[in-house]
């Protein structure tokens, strides 16, 4: 085994070949160590926008039965409007 080491290390092939091994390790670990470093980040950003998210859907709800609410007592008026013409 160590003679195919020395022969990959003489040749230009094998000192390409093993350029290219090393620069797709080290962008692998590159890539993993940033993935988990900005998971770490933006997951307390997405949990806070899901809190804020559930917030706002609280406030539309309401803001729905309101229209509807307004909307009823709308009807209500116009109705009576044209009982007294």
């Amino acid at each position: 085994m160590t003679t195919f080491n020395i022969i990959l290390a003489q040749t230009l092939a094998g000192t390409v070949i093993e350029i290219i091994v090393l620069l797709l390790v080290a962008g692998m670990i590159g890539y993993f160590t940033s993935y988990f470093y900005y998971r770490s980040i933006y997951r307390k950003k997405i949990h806070k926008l899901d809190s804020e998210l559930k917030d706002l859907q609280i406030k539309n709800d309401d803001l729905l039965d309101q229209i509807i609410k307004l909307e009823k007592e709308l009807e209500k008026k116009e109705k009576k409007e044209k009982k007294e013409k």
